[in-house]
């Protein structure tokens, strides 16, 4: 039923205007990845990501700071809007950085981005040795890009997810509007 439903929503998603596709990541730039993304939808089987099935739209604001990267995030974490503030390094390759916390930390990777409409990210959880994930798509404004929404869908495929694990977000602002 949660499989059809979704088939349903992504085949009646608005279309925006088709940007460029995913670039080589060898010429990977911080500069067109910064500003305002809006978390759009997840995919995961992590329990308690999946068990929130109307989850709110989230959001990030990525700012270039000197090497690093300054990262104020806001999402929907089992219906409680959460608040943070990283500092990501470069990681080993273009488009990954690493979130150093206390409890492990955070790999972020860029999977697939237009700069202009959409982005694709894997973020790695270390958490007691045992490494797990959470793709997200993240959109420059609050409408799904059908192109970008099927990508992820295909990305979400290729890690071993199933379609029954994307999870398209409610168009709710309440977590995005702590970051006015």
């Amino acid at each position: 039923m949660r499989g059809n439903l979704l088939a349903a929503l992504l085949g009646l998603l608005v279309v925006l205007a088709a940007g460029k596709e995913d670039l080589g990541f060898q010429n990977f730039s911080l500069t067109q990845f910064s500003g305002m993304w809006y978390e759009i939808a997840l995919a995961s089987n992590l329990e308690h990501q999946s068990s929130s099935p109307r989850r709110k739209v989230g959001a990030v604001i990525v700012e270039q700071d000197g090497p690093h990267l300054s990262l104020t995030s806001v999402s929907d974490h089992m219906n409680l809007c959460m608040k943070e503030k990283n500092q990501a390094v470069k990681g080993d390759a273009p488009g990954k950085f690493k979130i150093p916390l206390e409890s492990g930390g955070k790999e972020v990777i860029v999977v697939a981005t237009d700069y202009k409409t959409y982005a694709i990210m894997n973020i790695i959880l270390n958490r007691g040795g045992k490494p797990s994930s959470v793709l997200k798509l993240y959109s420059r404004t609050l409408e799904h890009n059908e192109k970008a929404t099927e990508k992820f869908v295909e990305k979400a495929v290729e890690q071993g997810l199933s379609v029954s694990n994307v999870q398209l977000l409610t168009k709710d602002l309440t977590c995005v509007n702590l970051l006015s």
